[in-house]
């Protein structure tokens, strides 16, 4: 669902109006004004909801710095479970070889 100059200012521009999901982010900047306020398309991610709004640049700046936070949580999270996976892989590795499933002419 689209709508056009839908200006909200009272709630967090990561939320969807829809779906109530953290997953809005700018598709767009389409024009800026000499006052500091830019006309953006914002989509979210989860529903496919958008709409073209007018925000100033300090709530810009906030969904900005919101979205750079929640990236780098992301990326925390994914270098955890990649060190979770590479831990676990070597204690398959350590146990085979105690095991004895694993001999030198293996290599």
């Amino acid at each position: 669902m689209r709508r056009l100059f839908d200006s909200t200012l009272s709630r967090d521009l990561r939320f969807c109006p829809t779906c109530r999901q953290p997953f809005v982010a700018p598709r767009e900047v389409l024009a800026s004004h000499e006052d500091g306020h830019h006309v953006v398309e914002l989509a979210c991610s989860n529903c496919a909801w958008s709409a073209i709004q007018l925000h100033d640049a300090a709530r810009l700046i906030e969904l900005d710095q919101a979205l750079d936070r929640d990236t780098a949580q992301i990326e925390a999270a994914a270098e955890a479970l990649a060190l979770s996976l590479e831990l676990d892989r070597i204690d398959r590795f350590a146990s085979a070889l105690h095991d004895g499933h694993i001999l030198p002419e293996d290599f």
